[in-house]
C-alpha cells in the first residue's frame, strides 16, 4: 500500500514585509510633514534621492564582486575592498602621469594586454586561441605606444585599469586561494583577511601615503541643475554617469552569466562544483573568471568613486569602509544573487543619503546604517532580501 504524502502549504514569513512597509510609511510621513511645514521643498528631497542613487550604484558595483566569489566557492573575499583601491589608484596614475617612459609603458602594457587576453578568452574559450593571441600582441603594441606618447583621458584610464585590476584579481586567486582550495573554509577566510592587510600596506609602499586629488579633465563632474515644482534641484552630471555605467556593466554581466557557455559553467559550479567537474567543467578556470569579473567591476567602481568625490584617501583605508559596506549590501540583498547585490547597494545608498536628509542630527552616524540594517536582516531573514535559503536539509 502506497502512502500518499500530504504537502503542507509553505508558511510565508510576513515579518520582513511588515517592517518594510512600516519603514516606507515612516519615511513617507516624514517627507509629507517636512513639506507641509515648509521646512524643505520637493527639490531638496529630489536632490537627496539622486545622490542616494549615485552612492547606491557604486556600492552595487563593489557588492557584485563579493556575491560572485561567494556564489561560486562560498568565500568571503575580504581583500575585495583593496582590489577596489587598486583599480582607483591604477586609473589615477594612468591619466595623471602619462605619457610614461618606455620601460614603464612596456611594463603596464604587459599587464593590461594580459587582462585583454583574458577578456577575449571569455569569448573564445582558450588562451591559446589565435584570436586571443593576436589580440594580446596587437593590444600590447597599441597600449605601449599609447602610454609612451599620449596623455590618457579618464575613460581610457578606466578601461586599462579594469584590465590591470582583473589581472590582480586572477593573481590573488592563483597565489592566495587556489593552493587552499581543498582546505577548511576557515583557512580561506583567514587568508582573505591576511591578503587584505597585505594589499593595504603594499598600496602604501607603491602608491602614496597621502590623500590624492582625483580630478581628470571631464565635463561629467560639472554641476547640474533643473527646475522642479517651482524650485531648483542642484546636483552634478555624475548622477547620470554613475547609474548608466552601473546599469551597462550589470546588464553585460547578467547576459554573460545567463547566455554564454562559460556563464552556464559558472552557474553549474555554483550549484555543485564536484558534479560540474565530473561533467567536464574546468572549475579552476571558472573560479579565475569569477575573480576577474569581480575585480573588473571593482575597478570601474573605484574610478567612478574618485570622480564622484574628487579625491582618493590613502590606500590603507580607501577600500576598507566601502568594501565592508558593499559586503553588507551583498548580504542584505542575498549574497550569491546578482540582483540581490544591486538591491542591497541601492538600499544602502538610500539609507546613507536620503534618510539623513529627513532626520537632522543623524548624518554623523550614517556609516552605522549599513551594519544596523545588516543585523536586522540577519535576524528576520538570514538569506537576505531575495537570497536563497542555503540551510542544509536532512
Amino acid at each position: 500500500m502506497v502512502r500518499s504524502q500530504v504537502v503542507k502549504p509553505r508558511r510565508v514569513n510576513v515579518t520582513p514585509w511588515v517592517i518594510l512597509f512600516g519603514v516606507v510609511a515612516l519615511i513617507a510621513a516624514r517627507v509629507v510633514y517636512l513639506l507641509s511645514t515648509g521646512t524643505y521643498e520637493l527639490a531638496f528631497f529630489a536632490g537627496a534621492l539622486l545622490s542616494a542613487l549615485q552612492l547606491g550604484s557604486l556600492y552595487a558595483l563593489i557588492a557584485l564582486g563579493y556575491t560572485l566569489v561567494y556564489g561560486i566557492i562560498r568565500l568571503i573575499n575580504f581583500a575585495h575592498g583593496e582590489v577596489f583601491m587598486v583599480g582607483a589608484f591604477a586609473s589615477y596614475f594612468l591619466f595623471a602621469n602619462t605619457p610614461y617612459a618606455l620601460p614603464w609603458a612596456v611594463f603596464t602594457a604587459g599587464i593590461a594586454s594580459a587582462g585583454l587576453m583574458y577578456a577575449l578568452n571569455l569569448w573564445r574559450g582558450k588562451l591559446s586561441d589565435p584570436v586571443v593571441l593576436v589580440g594580446g600582441v596587437v593590444g600590447f603594441a597599441g597600449i605601449t605606444y599609447a602610454l609612451s606618447v599620449a596623455s590618457l583621458g579618464w575613460i581610457w584610464a578606466m578601461v586599462l585599469s579594469m584590465l590591470v585590476t582583473g589581472v590582480v584579481g586572477i593573481l590573488l586567486d592563483r597565489i592566495a586561494y587556489r593552493p587552499l582550495r581543498g582546505a577548511p573554509r576557515i583557512s580561506l577566510l583567514i587568508t582573505a583577511i591576511a591578503m587584505s592587510f597585505f594589499m593595504q600596506n603594499a598600496g602604501l609602499l607603491l602608491f602614496t601615503r597621502n590623500q590624492t586629488p582625483f580630478r581628470p579633465e571631464t565635463s561629467w563632474t560639472q554641476f547640474l541643475q533643473f527646475p522642479l515644482a517651482g524650485s531648483t534641484v542642484y546636483t552634478s552630471r555624475m548622477v547620470v554617469l554613475i547609474p548608466l555605467v552601473t546599469l551597462l556593466l550589470v546588464t553585460i554581466l547578467t547576459l554573460f552569466v545567463s547566455r554564454t557557455r562559460l556563464g552556464k559553467a559558472m552557474r553549474a559550479t555554483a550549484q555543485d562544483p564536484e558534479v560540474a567537474q565530473m561533467m567536464g567543467v574546468n572549475v579552476d578556470r571558472v573560479i579565475a573568471t569569477t575573480f576577474f569579473l569581480g575585480s573588473v567591476l571593482a575597478a570601474a567602481a573605484g574610478v567612478l568613486w574618485g570622480l564622484n568625490f574628487g579625491s582618493l584617501t590613502q590606500p590603507a583605508v580607501f577600500g576598507l569602509l566601502p568594501g565592508l559596506k558593499a559586503f553588507a549590501a551583498a548580504v542584505i540583498g542575498g549574497i550569491g544573487s546578482l540582483p540581490g547585490a544591486v538591491i542591497g547597494g541601492l538600499l544602502l545608498g538610500f539609507l546613507e543619503n536620503f534618510v539623513p536628509a529627513l532626520f537632522s542630527g543623524v548624518t554623523e552616524y550614517k556609516d552605522t546604517f549599513a551594519f544596523f540594517l545588516l543585523i536586522i536582516i540577519l535576524l528576520i531573514r538570514p538569506s537576505g532580501i531575495i537570497g536563497e535559503d542555503l540551510s542544509e536539509k536532512v
